[in-house]
């Protein structure tokens, strides 16, 4: 069991994780640090005119939008999604996420545990 605060837990900057990224944050809110062994849930902060370049991974990823906008491209389908919309990704599915605003973005994103849970750069789809 868990309860928390997100002003409690701190932010990593992505660009950490996958080169190319700029302006973007993620909070573990819940982990397997906390006993969780198959699922995680964070919250992403995304800077204005903020970048997070084409990538893939082995875990699904089910994204909720709480405020601003971002582009996001999955497998060459770009959408403009705001507050209250989400999107899922599945198993090495590409996909990128951009600010193109002055504001602002957040959204919370569960993901599924795998054994491989690195983030692979991948060429930009047509």
């Amino acid at each position: 069991m868990k309860f928390g605060s997100s002003s409690e837990v701190p932010a990593q900057d992505v660009s950490q994780l996958l080169p190319g990224t700029r302006g973007v944050y993620v909070q573990w809110l819940v982990s397997r640090a906390d006993g969780s062994e198959k699922v995680a849930l964070r919250r992403f902060l995304v800077k204005p005119h903020a970048i997070m370049p084409y990538h893939k991974h082995k875990y699904a990823e089910a994204v909720f939008m709480l405020r601003g906008r971002l582009k996001v491209n999955i497998n060459g389908v770009e959408r403009v999604l705001g507050p209250g919309d989400f999107f899922y990704t599945g198993p090495y599915e590409p996909h990128s996420i951009e600010n193109p605003s002055d504001e602002e973005a957040e959204f919370i994103c569960a993901i599924s545990y795998e054994d491989d849970m690195s983030l692979q750069p991948v060429e930009q789809g047509p």
